[in-house]
């Protein structure tokens, strides 16, 4: 199966499940990053839907990796990027990193392949 077909699945799968709600909505706080319980039912923002995407695609033995930025407004998001594509709870589809960077995105940092590698400035 083409990577891309893997991904907007997987991509598919977590929106199919997902509810948007703030880290202050749910826990008063302005960020609070959990590793999900289940990837097919989560209520949460961006942070938690990218790594619901990146146990996913771990279990399929597909490299990824977390990938803070600026929205077009300038709002801090995360998204998950392999290959150069990005999931993104924002996207209907898997996209292009470029398509996102044309459209007002800012790729500001990347973290490593593996849980506990650094993060580094892009």
């Amino acid at each position: 199966m083409p990577l891309i077909h893997i991904l907007n699945e997987t991509l598919k799968r977590v929106k199919k499940g997902f509810e948007y709600k703030t880290d202050m909505m749910q826990y008063g706080v302005i960020e609070n990053w959990t590793m999900p319980t289940d990837v097919d039912n989560l209520t949460s923002d961006c942070e938690e839907h990218a790594i619901a995407c990146r146990m996913i695609l771990r279990d399929l033995g597909i490299d990824s990796r977390l990938v803070y930025c600026k929205d077009e407004t300038g709002a801090g998001h995360l998204v998950l990027e392999v290959e150069g594509w990005i999931l993104d709870n924002r996207q209907r589809r898997v996209v292009a990193r470029d398509r996102l960077e044309r459209k007002g995105y800012e790729f500001i940092s990347i973290s490593g392949f593996m849980p506990l590698d650094d993060w580094r400035l892009l």
